[in-house]
């Protein structure tokens, strides 16, 4: 079953942000996984209305845990540090 990487970020230092998403994009193309969505405009219906909403899907559950825990997406998360806050979440669904 497919899965779903969910993220939700504010932009704390947009520059870091936009190294850290050019890392991650080029990590995402190596692995198993594709961009569904990559927003910066939204409608809010609930909760607080972040800066950039992010979608990837991968084939499973499996492979989007994989790709979170790469070394190199821990690396670029670690040097993009106090850059931005994200709510993640991985999803199962069609």
């Amino acid at each position: 079953m497919a899965a779903y990487i969910v993220i939700r970020t504010k932009v704390q230092d947009p520059e870091a942000h936009a190294a850290f998403a050019e890392a991650a994009t080029a990590l995402l193309e190596k692995s198993d996984g594709e961009f569904v969505v990559r927003a910066r405009e939204c409608a809010t219906l609930e909760g607080e209305t972040p800066d950039v909403v992010v979608v990837q899907r991968f084939p499973d559950a499996a492979s989007a845990q994989a790709f979170y825990d790469s070394p190199g997406h821990q690396q670029a998360l670690a040097a993009a540090a106090g850059a931005f806050t994200r709510e993640v979440v991985i999803v199962e669904g069609a």
